[in-house]
């Protein structure tokens, strides 16, 4: 399976080796903040109660003609993250924190369809777990509000 193909599964392709254990504590910390902190939010739920890997976070509406979206969120023990969106018209962004070879450790997924290559710095410049989310929320929220994906990664330094 390519990166591409595991990025238009709502999976980031990052290498689990180099990405760390999954914190589940910060998935937890992630699932409240984002039930409290975004109105639209519908669910938020852990794949696996025991060992999570992954947060998805249903929202009720998505970016412009988009009626659904989710964002899946994945978060290291060692401080690496990825928040992916994806809605019902297949159309996906992410922003990341790991290694990755000729890219930013922090960096960027463009819509509409978050290719592995190229990607860009990512306007995240955060680490801690609340701040990160609160500024992923924020910047889908600027989508959501502009109907657009334009500018989503254009923000200096949030939340």
């Amino acid at each position: 399976m390519t990166e591409d193909e595991d990025t238009r599964r709502g999976r980031s392709s990052e290498n689990p080796e180099v990405f760390g254990p999954i914190d589940a504590g910060a998935l937890r910390e992630i699932r409240d903040l984002a039930a409290e902190a975004e109105p639209l939010v519908e669910a938020a739920s852990l794949d696996d109660s025991l060992n999570p890997q992954t947060l998805s976070i249903e929202l009720a509406d998505g970016v412009g003609d988009a009626s659904a979206a989710r964002l899946d969120v994945r978060w290291s023990l060692t401080g690496n993250y990825a928040v992916h969106y994806t809605d019902d018209r297949g159309r996906d962004f992410r922003f990341d924190r790991h290694p990755k070879p000729d890219a930013p450790t922090r960096h960027f997924h463009p819509p509409p369809d978050a290719p592995s290559r190229p990607v860009e710095q990512s306007c995240i410049t955060v680490s801690e777990v609340g701040l990160v989310t609160r500024a992923a929320l924020q910047r889908w929220r600027y989508a959501y509000e502009n109907g657009t994906f334009e500018g989503v990664n254009d923000a200096e330094n949030p939340p």
